[in-house]
């Protein structure tokens, strides 16, 4: 016997739609039929919650360490679904449980004229996610420990626990459960630059682009034995990210434009000097070693300070496919890589508006 699921009690359907936990999964709920799509109508708690993005800025009051969760969004008109936008949203779950709008690459609020926009009147699905521990949240303050952070699961005495692992400002893995903060150890010491959850496994960067992974008993092991070529990285550390790209793993590094010697002296001047390009690797899974990558094709890389993630370029308006965009002395930039020789140009949004159109929706 075929269950009918359009005719489901009410009371069900209202206890399916306060579990969803996103916009996108909301959009399918109300895809399924006529009466799911009623049964989810303004004027239910989960609708109040979830159907608006706010634009006012977050002040949870909280004084304590928190853990916010962080989405990226592609959002389209109805009537021009295959062009759309990217923004940014961080759930305040302090205070009112609300979604607030952030600048796409980085932790900041958005200001808007507007109060709110509904949702439901565009087409919208989650891209990434990422999550960020803070120190305070109207400010956007990171705690030192976890500059870039995932969340995981670990088996401690048999039994299971979720937390936070982190990279800290200064190279230091972090681990948090929600009370207690403890240095994870390492018997090489290695400094770190990011981390990522990659197929179901903990893997973080060291500063010869080594990638080590973290067992679920926070136990480290080296994935493979080659690392990113050491004349290109110098040994610097904090200047290279993890991004997903369908199922591969890539490195990009960042070049600044700073005498060598400065880099591993200075960490200031390594991380805040003026960006003058990109190398990127791709884990050769078969090798198991890094091997530079000369060109994205149709891609996109957007580093952003909490997570960096590839979209296809086809999908929003002006992006620029194989290019990285990236945030820097308070202008966003895109660095576009000449096809096959790995060069490239860096442009700026003060000085051209038409590649950088997917940060600023025509609805703003």
């Amino acid at each position: 016997m075929v269950a009918d699921w359009s005719n489901l009690p009410e009371e069900l359907l209202n206890l399916i739609s306060v579990r969803l936990f996103s916009v996108l999964e909301l959009q399918r709920f109300r895809s399924i039929c006529t009466s799911w799509r009623r049964s989810s109508v303004p004027g239910t708690p989960f609708q109040s919650r979830r159907r608006l993005f706010h634009f006012d800025s977050i002040s949870p009051s909280s004084p304590e360490t928190f853990l916010s969760h962080n989405a990226f969004f592609r959002v389209s008109l109805s009537s021009s679904p295959s062009k759309g936008w990217i923004i940014k949203s961080d759930m305040d779950i302090v205070n009112s449980g609300r979604f607030y709008l952030l600048h796409p690459l980085l932790l900041c609020p958005l200001h808007c004229y507007f109060e709110s926009i509904d949702l439901l009147e565009f087409t919208v699905s989650e891209i990434q996610e990422a999550c960020v521990v803070l120190d305070e949240a109207k400010a956007r303050v990171t705690t030192p420990g976890f500059e870039r952070s995932v969340l995981v699961q670990l088996n401690v005495g048999g039994d299971h626990h979720h937390g936070v692992l982190g990279v800290g400002w200064d190279g230091d893995i972090n681990y948090w459960d929600g009370n207690i903060f403890w240095k994870l150890e390492q018997k090489s010491d290695p400094h770190f630059a990011d981390i990522i959850v990659h197929k179901g496994v903990t893997c973080v960067l060291d500063s010869q682009g080594i990638v080590w992974c973290i067992s679920s008993d926070l136990e480290f092991s080296r994935y493979g034995t080659t690392s990113v070529d050491e004349t290109v990285t110098n040994g610097c550390w904090g200047d290279m990210r993890f991004v997903e790209c369908g199922r591969d793993l890539y490195v990009v590094e960042r070049l600044p434009k700073v005498n060598p010697q400065m880099r591993k002296a200075n960490i200031g001047t390594r991380k805040y000097s003026r960006t003058v390009g990109f190398k990127v690797y791709k884990m050769d899974e078969v090798l198991v070693k890094w091997v530079e990558v000369k060109t994205l094709g149709d891609k996109a890389f957007l580093m952003a300070s909490d997570t960096c993630f590839s979209v296809s370029a086809q999908d929003f308006y002006g992006c620029l496919e194989n290019s990285i965009y990236f945030f820097e002395k308070l202008c966003t930039k895109v660095f576009k890589l000449d096809n096959g020789n790995g060069n490239g140009r860096i442009i700026s949004s003060k000085s051209s508006k038409s590649c950088f159109q997917m940060f600023s929706p025509s609805f703003f």
